[in-house]
């Protein structure tokens, strides 16, 4: 029953009320129709949604990928040992042979090339960092890659918020999101 599902929703009794929900970075559709009702409503609700960061923002989004990125200068080949570069450089080869296949007619028929897709996800890989670059790696699946073009959980409530025009914010800064990550050394990667 979906009554019974853990919601994942916090409520802070005040007046008016105030919620947390906890999300989850895939695409929407794969988890909207398991969203108890009470967190659809506590959104509804609510005229003000702050995120963990603001997907819809361009500075953001600007600011993650140039996070990712090896210091001026540095190539991933630089920092991986030989084997793991070649067969890291092996498995994208083996991705863009395999992306044409695992698109679905939807992506094609909105004019989304393979080639395309590819550079989008895994475009400028040899100058990220390693802990970016199994990242994305993990994301370049049949199943994440029939999913492209559906946003994920996040960005679509805040694509709804805006829609309803909702006040939206975020929580939290790139540099909160960055650091913490480039911070960790080889082997924890």
């Amino acid at each position: 029953q979906q009554g019974e599902l853990n919601s994942f929703l916090w409520t802070i009794r005040r007046d008016p009320p105030a919620y947390l929900f906890g999300t989850i970075h895939v695409p929407y559709t794969r988890v909207w129709d398991f969203i108890p009702d009470n967190s659809k409503a506590a959104f509804q609700a609510s005229s003000s949604v702050y995120f963990e960061l603001d997907l819809t923002d361009p500075y953001t989004i600007s600011g993650l990928a140039s996070c990712q990125m090896l210091p001026h200068g540095e190539n991933l080949q630089d920092v991986l040992p030989r084997e793991l570069y070649r067969r890291l450089k092996r498995h994208l080869d083996y991705i863009k042979l395999m992306l044409p296949h695992w698109m679905t007619p939807d992506q094609r028929g909105k004019g989304l090339y393979a080639d395309y897709l590819f550079n989008a996800i895994a475009g400028n890989w040899e100058r990220k960092r390693p802990v970016w670059v199994m990242l994305m790696v993990n994301s370049l699946t049949e199943t994440d890659i029939r999913s492209r073009g559906v946003p994920v959980l996040d960005l679509y409530l805040a694509q709804e918020a805006e829609r309803m025009k909702k006040t939206t914010g975020a929580v939290e800064r790139v540099e909160e999101q960055c650091h913490p990550l480039n911070g960790l050394n080889f082997s924890q990667v």
